[in-house]
Formats: structure tokens, sequence, C-alpha cells
């Protein structure tokens, strides 16, 4: 005779496999309609730039905006501009993980007079460790996450008329999640003059289900979800092996961290693999960058600088 204690059980694990069929035709919708967007068309015209904050950082001014889009796109931004800029006034415009977003503005340790830029996804956080949030969530990152291009190429208009920038070298940074959305707007523009892919990889799908390992074990349903949301991500559109091929003979840079234990090591080589000759690939000890890491954001900081003010005549 069955126990009360096992009905329940029983019960829980109907109702776990019910969410997860709903969410994974969900899934399935929503990924069958997720076309690659025109991104050209996403960016649209500039429609507004609503300054939303403005105070002191350091040896610079920071301005907190909100810009929106004739098609509908609306992100926010976070500017630094320093008080004294390099010769041939350097932007480096930053793309970094989801929960840091125009925060990341601050991040970036003595970017001396190199003007920085940081942008907030359009779309709201992602809950990644709450499943019914994240499944409720889903078309919302769905849309903000192919928009993601569009806004890079929105902000870079809007960047380059600004006539207190005026930056004749433009550096296009993504780092963490944000390294696998800038390969696109790279490629699209050529304003950009380097491109940065730090702490990145290709076969976004392998990294999702790489970072299940803690809270799915079963291999099959790890990789049938890990795929199933990478689809809704959008991977087979965005995946950085794909545009890097596409990226012609512009500077980039690739750095990865040697033990990071956020990437399977099979998706870093994809992305090594796919770069064009000439591209400059680095590394960094330890695991992936955090905020909470300071060691790591100083020696990724003095990367960029170095290399930022070499291109600029600094030293």
């Amino acid at each position: 005779m069955r126990t009360f204690g096992h009905l329940l059980r029983t019960a829980a694990l109907t109702l776990v496999l019910l969410l997860l069929g709903a969410g994974a035709f969900l899934g399935y919708l929503l990924a069958v309609a997720a076309p690659e967007p025109d991104y050209r068309d996403r960016q649209g015209k500039l429609a507004s730039a609503e300054e939303l904050a403005g105070y002191r950082f350091e040896d610079s001014r920071i301005e907190e905006l909100r810009l929106t889009s004739s098609s509908g796109v609306r992100f926010e931004i976070a500017l630094r501009i320093p008080d004294e800029p390099l010769p041939g006034r350097p932007l480096v415009l930053l793309l970094a993980g989801n929960e840091t977003g125009r925060k990341a503005a601050t991040l970036i340790r003595n970017p001396g007079g190199v003007a920085i830029a940081a942008l907030s996804y359009p779309f709201a956080e992602i809950p990644y460790r709450r499943w019914l949030p994240l499944l409720a969530a889903l078309p919302d990152i769905q849309r903000g996450i192919l928009d993601t291009p569009a806004a890079v190429l929105l902000a870079l208009d809007y960047l380059l008329a600004r006539p207190d920038l005026a930056p004749e070298q433009v550096e296009l940074a993504g780092v963490s999640f944000g390294a696998y959305l800038v390969a696109v707007p790279a490629t699209l523009d050529p304003r950009v003059d380097r491109l940065w892919l730090i702490h990145g990889s290709g076969r976004p799908g392998e990294v999702i289900e790489y970072g299940l390992q803690g809270r799915l074990p079963t291999p099959w349903l790890r990789s049938g979800i890990g795929g199933l949301l990478a689809r809704i991500a959008g991977a087979e559109h965005l995946s950085p092996e794909r545009w890097v091929r596409r990226y012609g003979a512009r500077q980039l840079v690739v750095i990865n961290a040697d033990a990071d234990e956020s990437i399977p090591a099979r998706a870093i080589a994809a992305l090594h693999e796919a770069v064009p000759g000439g591209t400059e690939i680095l590394w960094t000890p330890g695991d992936h960058v955090h905020p909470k890491r300071p060691e790591i954001m100083d020696l990724l900081s003095a990367m960029i600088r170095e290399r930022v003010y070499a291109a600029a005549g600094g030293s």
C-alpha cells in the first residue's frame, strides 16, 4: 500500500514533469517564432535621449540616459566622459553581464583619458535560478536578446554624433554574457575599429548545458533544455563563431580565463578556431570575470587600457 508521503512525492514529480513539458512546449513555440531579425530595421533612428542622472566620478563625469529608437527598441546607457581625453578621444563601448549592465562604466579601473559607455540590455534581469519566473519571462528575454545588436548600433549612432566625444578610435567590448552578442554589431558597423570578446566562447548551447550540471543531473534532459534555451535566445543567429568569420581585417582581441568554471573548454576552442588570422588571443589566470574579483577587473582594465593607449599614441 502506498504511503501518503509516496503519493505526495509522486504528485510533486508529476507537477515538475508537467511544468517542464509546458516550458518545453512554450520554448518550442518561441524558438519557431524567432527568425533572424533585420538588425538595421530594429536599429531604426534615434527618437529620444532622456537624461536620467548626472554626477561626478573620479576624474570624469557620468551621464545615465535612456535611448529610444523609432523601431521601439529602448535601453539605458551610462556614459563616462573624462575631463582630459587622450589624443583621438578614444571610446570603449561595453556590453557586460546581464546583472552588470550600464554599471560596467564604473568598473573599468583607471581608464585615464578614455571615454567609457556601458549598455543595459533591452530586457529585464534574467531570473536564472527560478524556473517559473524564467518561463514567464522568456518572451521578453527572447525579444530583448534579439534586439541587443540593434541597441548597440543605435548607441553607436548616438555616441558618435555627440560633439563632446567625437571619437577617432572606437572599441566595442563584450564581457561574459556580452561576449556572445557584440560580434554582430561589430561586423555590421565598420565604425568599430576593434572588437573585444572577453570571457566568452562559441557554442552557446553547450555553455548553457554546462551551467545546468549542478541543477539537472540527467544528461539527456540537461542537453535538451540547454539546446532549447539556446534556440530561444537566438543562438543560431547570434553565435560569435558565425560572425567573427565575417568580421574582416579589423583588430580583434579574444581574452579567456585559463580555469573558467562557467564555460567548457571545447566551447572556448570553437571560438578560437573560428577567429581570423591575426587575432590576438590572451589568457587571464583563474576563473570567470566577476565584479567581486578586483584582481581580474584590474588585469582586464590594464589589458584594454594598454592597447587603447597605444592606438591613441598615449603611454
